[in-house]
């Protein structure tokens, strides 16, 4: 097996975690889902729009538009060497805090998950300026011509989705309205795996330098599937993982050993379980939903990287540096790991637990 992983193949990320067009063709129908409302019902937030208009909060507050200058590294190990790939302005809007409060402000990057932007994102916005707290909402797909990543996560890789939450961290920095040294970030799904990786000490250090990184992040319903063997944030940063048990889409077991290993290194983590939540239990209004086409495997072995973003091989154990990654696609296809079919939404007061639990972490480590 030790040689069947020599390949130069670096996009093994998306193929393993979420639906993509090639794996779509291999894995077995769904049966037990029982959807309350059909996919087409979940309600976004039109990036064109989003773009071109500024978004008015439920509070009243005004987006203002802005450009972020960011790249699309395509893996970590390139990224960490300062291979950053093909330059991209993504598309955004920074929402301050209500007048008569006084800059500069605390800040908090929001990026989404793989269906793009959506209502919960603008919540969250409007409860964090509501506590005096600025918001970058960003938009990774628009300005790289991408509608969505659900059914070919291919389009883009996770490195990139990573550093396009520190880019934005560079864009608050140039402004005077935004304390530098009081940013953190949040995100689901996709977007949660994004500030979590981007709050890495690799990641963070390469990108931002020591002592530059995030102060806090807040990552809902991540994928934990490839993971950083050294289990460190970066300086001063703290974490916060929000889970369901019930996730279909991602193994809630992976993020509960990320953070462990986390904790054991000293790093100022906690993971938070809701019992019978799914996955995007922040999505208030809608329903547990079927997305029959996402395809994932809750079941398929964590990869590790070292500080280099080098690969272990599975079955050495070791790094190794001439693996990459498709065969160990070929691996979760063959080995049966894979299942079609996932449930998200939420119930009761899952979303406003959600997200009350987020502003007061942000306030806590934000505060100074």
């Amino acid at each position: 097996m030790a040689r069947l992983y020599k390949s130069a193949n670096l996009f093994f990320l998306p193929l393993i975690f979420f639906s993509c067009q090639v794996l779509a063709q291999h894995a077995p129908p769904e049966t037990n889902a029982k959807p309350s409302a059909s996919s087409e019902s979940i309600p976004h937030v039109d990036s064109a729009q989003f773009a071109a208009k500024p978004y008015v909060l439920s509070n009243g507050i005004k987006g203002i538009l802005v450009k972020i200058p960011s790249h699309s590294p395509v893996d970590y190990g390139p990224l960490l060497k300062g291979q950053l790939g093909p330059s991209v302005l993504l598309t955004g809007q920074l929402f301050l805090p209500a007048k008569g409060s006084k800059p500069p402000y605390a800040a908090v990057v929001e990026t989404p998950g793989s269906g793009g932007l959506g209502p919960q994102h603008m919540d969250h916005a409007a409860a964090l300026t509501s506590a005096g707290i600025a918001v970058l909402v960003i938009d990774p797909f628009f300005g790289r011509g991408i509608k969505d990543t659900v059914a070919d996560q291919n389009q883009l890789t996770f490195a990139a989705s990573a550093y396009d939450v520190l880019a934005a961290v560079k864009f608050l920095r140039t402004r005077t309205d935004i304390y530098a040294n009081r940013i953190g970030a949040t995100g689901g799904s996709r977007g949660g795996t994004a500030v979590l990786m981007a709050e890495t000490a690799p990641v963070s250090d390469a990108v931002l330098g020591r002592e530059n990184g995030l102060r806090a992040v807040v990552a809902g319903y991540p994928w934990c599937g490839v993971q950083f063997y050294s289990a460190h944030l970066a300086d001063h940063a703290s974490l916060l993982v929000m889970q369901g048990d019930h996730d279909d889409w991602v193994s809630f077991q992976q993020c509960q050993d990320e953070t462990h290993a986390m904790g054991v290194a000293g790093q100022d983590v906690v993971m938070e379980l809701f019992p019978g939540a799914r996955h995007a239990f922040d999505r208030e209004g809608v329903p547990p939903t079927n997305i029959p086409s996402a395809i994932t495997s809750t079941t398929f072995p964590t990869v590790y990287m070292d500080d280099q973003g080098r690969y272990y091989n599975m079955r050495t154990g070791r790094v190794d540096p001439a693996l990459a990654g498709q065969t160990i696609s070929q691996y979760s296809i063959k080995g049966g790991f894979l299942k079609k079919g996932v449930t998200i939404g939420s119930e009761g007061t899952q979303a406003k637990e959600f997200s009350d639990e987020m502003v007061n972490f942000f306030k806590a480590k934000l505060a100074q």
